[in-house]
């Protein structure tokens, strides 16, 4: 089966097709971006926890070891 079209409405069946298509994409790379950002914020607050964690456990034993090397250097 043929199907003969006007070649001004096929470009401009085209042209809309072609902006449709424009506006499907910037959707889907604003959905993309969005998950991204809610992804790394939520590593940042995993590795946030985890450093402040280690920083917690080691930074009193640090204070007690210079505690002790200051007495010891007097």
């Amino acid at each position: 089966m043929t199907i003969i079209t006007p070649s001004d409405d096929f470009k401009k069946i085209m042209k809309k097709l072609d902006e449709l298509e424009e506006k499907v994409e910037n959707t889907n790379a604003e959905i993309f971006q969005r998950a991204g950002k809610k992804v790394g914020r939520d590593i940042g607050i995993a590795y946030g926890l985890i450093i402040g964690t280690i920083l917690s456990i080691i930074l009193p034993n640090l204070l007690n070891i210079m505690q002790l090397i200051i007495k010891m250097s007097h």
